[in-house]
């Protein structure tokens, strides 16, 4: 294989890397849950769409509770929520996170992935509530290497005892940050902070999690070895140019 050859194959697989690295955020995954249709989970069960890992949590310090703690319900069902108050601005599938229950997500190829953002509401344990702000959603993120980072957001204030759904730009705090696993949850006012559990009241529901898996390594380590290679074939066919030219 001559020196063009061999800078047109590396070349091609170096721009083969940079372009699925520029690609990754148009890449988006979405879990929008229309795949999964109407469920009722208990803690430690899981279920998965779009490459992703979801297992429902009932009891958060340990995630080994058994009880009642999620599902995924049609917004168009008039009869989905007989107790609790439904979100309004949504009539497609969407996860509602029940009694205290979280949600913690992961890429089924154990990948790490980065946050975009989420739709989400306030799930009112009974209807007929006055028209505010009971609390927020929380967002845990476990990030690859160790550690966590975390943000919270206001529910918004009911209206008319129900949530309209809101959209989170959760890119706006977690950055570019990966994660192995993000778990998401409620907490409620209590007049001094927000607390977690609270009594089985903590409830929410979510909607078009938008997310994406960030690289491996190895294509990185394909790039710069490729750059490299490129550079230094380059030089040779330099030299010989003005070798021959003397």
């Amino acid at each position: 294989m001559n020196h063009f050859t061999q800078l047109k194959t590396i070349g091609a697989a170096t721009f083969g890397a940079l372009a699925l690295m520029g690609a990754a955020p148009a890449m988006a995954d979405t879990i929008n849950f229309e795949t999964i249709g109407s469920a009722i989970y208990n803690g430690t069960e899981t279920f998965s769409e779009a490459g992703y890992n979801m297992t429902v949590i009932d009891t958060p310090a340990s995630e080994t509770g058994t009880g009642f703690a999620g599902g995924v319900g049609n917004g168009s069902d008039p009869y989905l929520c007989e107790i609790a108050a439904c979100p309004t601005g949504n009539g497609s599938y969407f996860y509602m996170g029940l009694n205290d229950g979280t949600l913690k997500v992961s890429r089924a190829d154990n990948q790490a992935f980065r946050l975009y953002s989420v739709d989400y509401a306030f799930l009112p344990p009974v209807g007929g509530l006055a028209g505010y702000s009971y609390g927020q959603m929380t967002v845990v993120g476990q990030k690859v290497g160790g550690g966590t980072v975390s943000f919270n957001y206001d529910f918004p204030a009911l209206i008319g005892g129900q949530s309209p759904f809101l959209g989170a730009v959760l890119s706006h705090d977690f950055g570019s940050t990966a994660f192995s696993s993000v778990t998401i949850g409620a907490c409620l006012f209590d007049g001094a902070s927000c607390v977690h559990p609270a009594g089985n009241q903590a409830q929410f529901s979510i909607d078009n999690l938008n997310l994406a898996a960030v690289p491996e390594p190895e294509t990185y380590a394909m790039m710069g070895l490729g750059l490299a290679v490129i550079s230094l074939l380059s030089r040779r066919r330099a030299k010989k140019a003005a070798s021959i030219n003397a």
